[in-house]
């Protein structure tokens, strides 16, 4: 199981409150390219995983999605 998938959460909803492109979403879950977050971006994103920024994983990039596990 996925970080995303459990805390049923999907990429177009992390797409969709970072305001950025499905594009730079799949660089950083393929481990292409680091995210680059504003202070509110990591707010909105805890908020939307229901978690703090020490539950976010070290390496965004290592995160496992339908796409990048491909």
């Amino acid at each position: 199981m996925t970080f995303l998938q459990e805390r049923n959460v999907t990429p177009e909803q992390v797409i969709d409150v970072l305001g950025v492109t499905p594009r730079a979403f799949f660089y950083w879950t393929s481990g292409q390219r680091e995210p680059r977050f504003t202070i509110q971006q990591i707010q909105d994103l805890c908020n939307l995983l229901g978690c703090s920024v020490h539950d976010l994983p070290l390496n965004f990039g290592r995160i496992q999605t339908k796409n990048a596990e491909t």
